[in-house]
């Protein structure tokens, strides 16, 4: 009559114990590295977001003070006597009327100050030939003989 009962000795019991504790920190310092690893993926994604954003935003200002640069009552009027020089028009004839001159002038002091902001990168040269390309043709073909 005598029953035998296993019962677990109290060493291998803490064995099993100090294992589960072992693999539970290991555990917790790889879902520590993990979120780590993603912390850093998002602030670079974050960060090349906002300077995508920054980087167009400075193109839309820059094209608004292109804008503003050109939209004068000085430019329009300059602009509508250069587009009125009909074809073949020589350098002299456009020196002889003072008028005409002058717009000459103010046409390429702007066109030369918009060229400088293009080389400089301050203006996208893609932003100027939207708003400028089909002026800036006009004005060249017009002035391109007294321009050379």
């Amino acid at each position: 009559m005598f029953s035998f009962t296993y019962i677990p000795r109290r060493s291998n019991f803490r064995g099993i114990k100090q294992r589960v504790w072992q693999i539970a920190a290991v555990e917790l310092s790889t879902v520590a590295n993990i979120a780590t690893a993603l912390t850093v993926l998002t602030a670079v994604v974050f960060g090349v977001i906002e300077t995508r954003r920054a980087r167009k935003e400075r193109e839309e200002r820059a094209a608004f003070v292109a804008v503003q640069a050109i939209l004068t009552p000085a430019w329009m009027e300059s602009m509508s006597l250069v587009q009125a020089i009909s074809e073949g028009t020589t350098p002299s004839q456009i020196e002889a009327d003072p008028r005409l001159f002058k717009a000459a002038q103010s046409i390429a002091c702007i066109l030369e100050s918009l060229g400088y902001a293009v080389f400089a990168r301050m203006v996208p040269l893609k932003v100027v030939d939207e708003l400028l390309g089909g002026t800036v043709r006009v004005a060249w073909r017009k002035l391109r003989g007294y321009v050379e």
